[in-house]
């Protein structure tokens, strides 16, 4: 018998994950990849589309569509810059912060505390820590986000 790969663990507990989190962000109107697009945006202010959509780890496409979205449902707005007309400012609307800080945060510690359940505060730190790495070892470039 083979042993089972950490690929398909990984896999696994992650779409564990989506099942949880996916009908708590439906609540309250957000489809997948709009809580981390707020949850950035919150995290680190107003940024450049193409910016977004690199540390978001999402195809400029699908942010655009993202976007598109989250704009119809005002909680962000797009400003084209002056000194170069492709590059698009995107930034949170007060609704936007409002729904990220209070509603997707909390959804999302609801969600990692019953994913870390039974981890100490260590075992968590360091977990954190195995995951940003394996990051960079899979695409040459340090974890950030």
């Amino acid at each position: 018998m083979i042993p089972l790969p950490f690929n398909l663990i990984l896999l696994k507990t992650l779409n564990a994950q989506k099942k949880r989190i996916r009908p708590l962000m439906d609540a309250i109107g957000l489809s997948p990849g709009q809580p981390k697009v707020l949850t950035f945006l919150a995290l680190h202010g107003p940024c450049l589309q193409k910016h977004l959509a690199d540390r978001c780890d999402i195809e400029p496409a699908t942010v655009s569509r993202l976007l598109n979205n989250l704009e119809e449902q005002h909680l962000i707005s797009r400003t084209p810059q002056t000194e170069d007309r492709r590059a698009v400012l995107v930034a949170l609307t007060p609704a936007g912060e409002t729904l990220a800080v209070r509603e997707v945060a909390a959804r999302y510690a609801e969600v990692n505390a019953c994913s870390l359940r039974g981890f100490s505060e260590e075992e968590k730190r360091q977990f954190a820590e195995y995951l940003k790495r394996m990051y960079g070892n899979l695409t040459g470039t340090p974890f950030q986000f």
